[in-house]
């Protein structure tokens, strides 16, 4: 057969497909194996096509040496097919434990391939014509489709048991989330059953020779390609919140908790300015809020301060000087690192008069500096120890300069802007404190408490209780609150100790899984663990305690 309109059609289909394929992959900034895997199918796909074309249109038989460029690429395709779907689950173990199985059909055709080629320029010495037609027509052919059919229902079953293995919350998100990849390994099975269809034809029909039947699904395979490369890479980067549809809402909710409180503590403005940085100084600023909450000690707040500014900012040294308006001098009341001598007391502590040196300097002026250099500053005392940069921020008390909040480092230009913004707004809070100790008012916790309303949320909406390892100091861990204010929080409004408010949502949730009729098929014991238990006998104990029998009476109940 000679080039006609269809097979040129397709053959400018394909090289499109194969040139944006390769040109994507070359230029992708991210080099994921994902990227690799999914530009590698379509790339395979689309020399599979081609190279039939080759001899669709006599290329092959006017120019023979384009026979030592055909490779096995049928069998290649459906094993990188299996490996962009593993990685998209998030299954590359997967893929892994059967990588070597799924390339044998490709090595054992190259192989094949190779002598095949060595044949034809032999002239058919080694394996006649008639044979080499055959294994060509026939066995080349039908393994390529017993091998993708079989890959594409595997992979099909591996998506549908992906789905169901995951909890109630979790399955409705995912299978949104996988229903487009189910639909393309559903669409590669109807492909494959078409081209047996055609395999068929070709031995109902012996009148009809040539690839001409197998045109229309060609046409069918190269739309659907171009598909999958449009919508594929969207899916592919929207991969993590597929992987862990909870992870948005969760990591969303994390940050409105802690705003959630700062809000009670700092201005509309300041609020502004605190969201418009990382999550991470807004993590650091929630720390220090509630760690003061019961601090109503002028000594206490200060060393709080200094304690976790070591802990939460990895600083080299802290210092907190307090200026004692009578002599003016600036006294070290409170420090961390080298400066504390143990049981909160200061290790050879200095006087620094005011206007004096750095400290001196800030707390004369109001105004904060960052010294990358201090070498190079003759204001410089050394204290302790010569160090080569420090931060310096001055603290007020009703628009009074109350001390220095005062940080150096051993290494030159240490401190940045997110350095400098923290230790602003740390001096804030310790000045909000100070006024409310001043004004003799205590910090309590009401109803209508903002942490405990978005920590709810966090329970209810994100279901963070559904991590078996859960504990009082991992969740003030990941919501950056003090775990002792976490503890009085809990306490007070819930009316319960942390372990039984945690295990009252768990309850609630394997409640309505053993009444659903999604999980009819779930084990008691599986129903326990998705719901954040670590074992059948606590979730047992727990259950019978809340509701006065057992789970597997509670099932039964109508």
């Amino acid at each position: 057969m000679k080039i006609n309109f269809f097979n040129s059609i397709i053959l400018c289909g394909y090289l499109c497909l194969l040139i944006i394929s390769v040109w994507k992959l070359i230029s992708t900034p991210n080099k994921r194996k994902i990227y690799y895997y999914f530009y590698g199918f379509l790339i395979t796909s689309s020399l599979v096509v081609l190279m039939v074309l080759m001899f669709d249109i006599r290329l092959v038989k006017t120019y023979p040496i384009i026979l030592l460029f055909f490779i096995p690429f049928q069998y290649l395709s459906p094993v990188y097919f299996t490996a962009f779907v593993c990685y998209y689950l998030g299954k590359e173990s997967v893929y892994r434990k059967y990588q070597v199985y799924l390339f044998l059909p490709f090595i054992a055709f190259f192989i094949l391939y190779t002598i095949l080629k060595v044949n034809i320029f032999l002239e058919y010495s080694w394996i006649s014509k008639n044979i080499v037609t055959i294994l060509h027509t026939e066995i080349d052919e039908n393994s390529a489709l017993s091998f993708s059919t079989i890959i594409g229902i595997w992979m099909y079953l591996m998506i549908t048991k992906y789905e169901k293995s995951l909890g109630r919350y979790s399955f409705l998100k995912v299978k949104q989330q996988t229903k487009w990849i189910k639909n393309l390994v559903a669409v590669l099975i109807v492909f494959n059953v078409l081209w047996l269809l055609t395999l068929v034809l070709f031995y109902i029909r012996t009148d009809i020779h040539g690839h001409m039947p197998y045109y229309p699904y060609w046409i069918l395979y190269l739309l659907f390609y171009f598909a999958f490369l449009y919508y594929g890479v969207q899916h592919i980067q929207n991969r993590g919140k597929f992987l862990n549809p909870e992870a948005n809402i969760k990591e969303e909710a994390i940050n409105k908790f802690r705003i959630a409180g700062l809000s009670t503590i700092f201005s509309k403005e300041e609020l502004k300015q605190i969201e418009s940085n990382s999550s991470e100084v807004v993590g650091i600023l929630s720390y220090f809020a509630t760690s003061l909450f019961d601090k109503n000690d002028v000594k206490d707040i200060l060393w709080d301060i200094t304690e976790n500014c070591i802990a939460q900012l990895h600083l080299e040294d802290v210092v907190i000087y307090i200026l004692d308006e009578k002599t003016k001098l600036l006294k070290q009341t409170a420090a961390y690192g080298t400066k504390n001598k143990g049981q909160r007391m200061i290790l050879s502590p200095i006087e620094i008069p005011l206007g004096k040196g750095i400290v001196g300097g800030v707390a004369a002026t109001g105004i904060w500096e960052c010294i990358g250099d201090v070498t190079k500053d003759e204001r410089y005392i050394v204290d302790d120890k010569k160090r080569k940069s420090e931060l310096t921020v001055p603290i007020f008390l009703n628009e009074k300069i109350f001390g220095v909040l005062d940080s150096e480092n051993s290494i030159k230009n240490y401190f940045n802007d997110q350095h400098v913004f923290l230790f602003q707004f740390i001096a804030k809070l310790i000045s909000k404190k100070l006024e409310k100790i001043k004004q003799k008012s205590s910090s309590t916790i009401t109803d209508d408490n903002m942490y405990f309303k978005e920590l709810n949320f966090l329970m209810s909406e994100a279901k963070i209780y559904r991590d078996a390892n859960l504990s009082l100091e991992t969740i003030s861990g990941k919501l950056k609150i003090s775990s002792n204010y976490l503890s009085q929080l809990v306490n007070k409004l819930s009316g319960k100790s942390f372990p039984d408010y945690i295990n009252g949502f768990r309850i609630e949730d394997a409640k309505k899984k053993l009444k659903d009729p999604l999980f009819v098929n779930y084990t008691i014991l599986s129903i326990a663990l998705e719901s954040g238990f670590n074992s059948k006998s606590t979730f047992y104990n727990a259950f019978k305690k809340t509701t006065g029998i057992s789970p597997k009476e509670y099932r039964k109940t109508p």
